[in-house]
């Protein structure tokens, strides 16, 4: 297994209840944050039982078997299954959903698994480079020359998301390989990490901060994104690389 030092953070952002939930198993080698909406009941119950899902599905595994594409996709299937069912049997919890972004490992290998518009990021020789895509409405446009990046600011339906768990049927996460080295920084974040801050400020402190604890790393981006008022709760998981 690969040796790594984490820390996860997790706050409501000015908010009264916080939908995030944060997970981080490094004997099983997976980090896991989920955003969930869908209410004061949904949006909580969502995100927490999806991860959980998740994770009793890749559990008994075998470390090469949890990075499988097909076991990742299939543990998403039976999150997302769950998730619609309840929905399903309580109207309180219609409309229910969330995200899911997730590292998965084995050694140096591993997988993304991701659904939503949470995000991972890899800091390497100083260049961050954002691993995930947005499945919202208005990156599938902006993808297909429909919008501009400017236009996307002001577009009335910039929130809504066009992948999650729990809203569909059908669902297919995107899985993507990752080979890790030692150093790396890996940081997986809600949405309100990236309103509260810019990819600059974002670079900024990553590459300052590379060498300190996760903890105090951890601390400085939530605590910096939440002062600057992103109406949104801010979940951060940050991963650093310590030998492979």
């Amino acid at each position: 297994m690969g040796a790594f030092e984490y820390f996860a953070l997790s706050k409501a952002g000015g908010l009264e209840t916080n939908d995030d939930f944060v997970s981080t198993d490094a004997e099983l080698g997976i980090f896991i944050v989920a955003d969930g909406m869908g209410g004061r009941a949904g949006g909580s119950q969502a995100s927490k039982v999806a991860v959980e899902v998740f994770l009793e599905q890749l559990r008994f595994l075998t470390p090469s078997s949890r990075t499988e594409g097909s076991n990742l996709r299939h543990a998403i299937t039976v999150a997302n299954t769950k998730i619609c069912s309840l929905a399903k049997d309580n109207p309180m919890l219609s409309g229910m959903g969330t995200t899911l972004s997730a590292l998965v490992t084995n050694n140096n290998k591993g997988k993304i698994v991701h659904v939503g518009d949470s995000r991972i990021y890899l800091l390497r020789n100083n260049n961050l480079n954002l691993l995930t895509k947005d499945h919202t409405l208005v990156a599938e446009l902006i993808e297909q020359n429909h919008l501009s990046d400017e236009g996307a600011k002001k577009y009335p339906l910039r929130n809504v998301l066009s992948r999650s768990i729990g809203t569909q049927e059908v669902l297919e996460p995107d899985v993507i390989d990752i080979e890790l080295q030692n150093d790396d920084l890996v940081l997986l974040s809600t949405d309100g990490l990236s309103k509260g801050l810019k990819l600059e400020s974002l670079r900024e402190i990553l590459i300052n901060g590379q060498r300190e604890a996760p903890e105090r790393l951890c601390n400085t981006l939530v605590e910096t994104a939440v002062e600057n008022h992103p109406h949104d709760n801010v979940s951060a998981v940050v991963i650093k690389v310590v030998k492979i």
